[in-house]
């Protein structure tokens, strides 16, 4: 039977809000699972259990639970500490996450593609087991699955992954000083560095995972030395055929805290070998590439004590672009990043913030140096969470409100002004898809988009959120034949 487009929309917002009313049924029906209101205040004074993120289980420490009176009164925290030794150091930590969310486009691609509108259900669900073997050993594994309920047109590489796993690897720990420690990692992992400039993709339904190498120095809280080299892994539909693409990622960080006073300074080199990526130089056909990048990273987070925020980068880019023969010489830039005020020093505060934005583009396409600013893992959600905005040829303005209800509940508002950087170089819309061709408009002015987010932490297993987006066509879509577009997304997030 085919459903009608609003009668598509029903069934998808439906199946959305019976997996909300289930999860509520959970929460209300197994409190041991969901709350530490079982542990009297008096066990817990000594140091607080970790508090649950999606994009870093394995930074837990459950060590914490290695005192018999602080799971006495409680039936499920044993899973987080069960003991293998007398002494408790040799211990396994289990636990997972259930997200679901449901999304749609009206319509997809601000109409240029004639896709028509889109909405759809996604689940993603991920159990992991954290062994720590001793002070210095440690093995981490993670297996995950994800669906897609009807995305009109098919799904995306990022909707779908059979039973796989998304993190295998293990650690070597080495205390050097008494407060020093140098940490070796090997094995399929996250690789997340520069905030929104090198991240695993949270935002998808599937996540961006790396076979990889890391060793990282960290002295007191001011000093942190890291090193990768990581190979890319592939979104297999198929049961643990997960595995390497033959593109490569590799990377050195040096970060420094300015003064103790929590301004960290960062200086990074960062580097990938490509395949078949798409730009306007080379006629839009694929070609391979290695680009090379320094970046100087300012970062000041906004925290009840921090009424400024800082978040800033500088980048510059070289390499080759294989689109002729001997190549074209990469050389690209980009400046961009966020000034936040809180008016109270206090965590219900308002406040609000300017991001500026410049990612350099190509001035001539058929020459034999190549301007497009490039980055296929940049957290597209710092323009919204619609993720159709690239950071590649382009100047941002956005603006921004907010009021920050204690550590619970995050209220935004914001305003986005798109612009090409430069007229001879396409509107890109995905990480490897150009969405208007240069030759369509002459026009620099993209379009304008307005966001409305909350994110609602309802205690350490449970994440509300919400967010709605609306673009108002510029002359560049317009005159590719697309239209306005409004996106709206509702998600949750349990974690045990």
């Amino acid at each position: 039977m085919i459903l009608s487009g609003e009668k598509k929309k029903s069934k998808v917002l439906g199946q959305y809000f019976t997996g909300i009313l289930l999860s509520s049924l959970l929460l209300f029906s197994c409190p041991p699972l969901l709350s530490y209101a079982g542990i009297a205040k008096e066990q817990i004074v000594e140091q607080p259990l970790p508090t649950l993120s999606p994009r870093q289980r394995w930074s837990e420490d459950w060590s914490v639970l290695n005192e018999p009176d602080r799971l006495d009164n409680d039936s499920w925290l044993p899973m987080k500490h069960i003991t293998l030794n007398e002494s408790g150091t040799n211990y396994l930590s289990l636990g997972g996450e259930y997200r679901l969310a449901y999304e749609s486009y009206n319509p997809v691609g601000r109409g240029v593609t004639n896709s028509g509108n889109q909405d759809v259900l996604l689940n993603r669900l991920a159990i992991h087991a954290d062994w720590q073997i001793a002070s210095q050993w440690r093995l981490y594994g993670e297996l995950g699955y994800a669906s897609s309920y009807d995305r009109e047109g098919g799904t995306t590489a990022v909707d779908e992954s059979d039973v796989n796993v998304w993190q295998s690897f293990v650690d070597y720990r080495l205390t050097t000083g008494s407060n020093e420690r140098l940490v070796f990692r090997l094995g399929r992992q996250f690789i997340e560095t520069a905030n929104v400039f090198i991240t695993a993709g949270e935002a998808n339904n599937v996540r961006l995972v790396y076979n990889a190498g890391r060793i990282v120095y960290q002295r007191d809280d001011d000093n942190l030395i890291e090193a990768f080299v990581a190979e890319y892994v592939d979104y297999a539909d198929e049961a643990f055929e997960m595995s390497g693409t033959d593109e490569y990622f590799w990377g050195l960080r040096y970060t420094k805290d300015i003064n103790h006073i929590g301004t960290d300074l960062s200086f990074l080199y960062l580097g990938w070998d490509l395949k078949d990526r798409n730009f306007e130089q080379g006629e839009g056909k694929s070609h391979d590439e290695t680009r090379h990048q320094a970046l100087l990273w300012l970062n000041q987070p906004l925290t009840a004590k921090n009424q400024i925020g800082l978040d800033y980068y500088l980048v510059y880019q070289f390499g080759t672009y294989d689109d002729q023969p001997g190549g074209s010489d990469i050389k690209a830039f980009a400046a961009f990043g966020e000034v936040k005020y809180a008016f109270l020093k206090a965590s219900n505060t308002p406040f609000i913030g300017l991001k500026t934005s410049y990612f350099s583009g190509d001035d001539d396409p058929e020459d034999n140096e190549i301007n497009t600013f490039y980055n296929p893992v940049f957290g597209t959600p710092y323009f919204s969470y619609a993720r159709d905005i690239m950071p590649f040829n382009l100047i941002h303005i956005q603006p921004n409100v907010g009021y920050r209800f204690g550590d619970d509940l995050l209220v935004t508002l914001s305003d986005d002004v798109l612009w090409r950087a430069s007229t001879k170089d396409a509107f890109y819309t995905g990480t490897n898809q150009i969405g208007v061709e240069a030759e369509e408009s002459e026009s620099r002015y993209i379009g304008t988009q307005a966001q409305l987010s909350a994110k609602w932490q309802v205690n350490n297993h449970i994440t509300l959120s919400m967010y709605a987006v609306h673009f108002w066509a510029g002359d560049v879509v317009k005159d590719a034949g697309g239209e306005n577009q409004t996106y709206f997304r509702l998600g949750m997030n349990f974690l045990f």
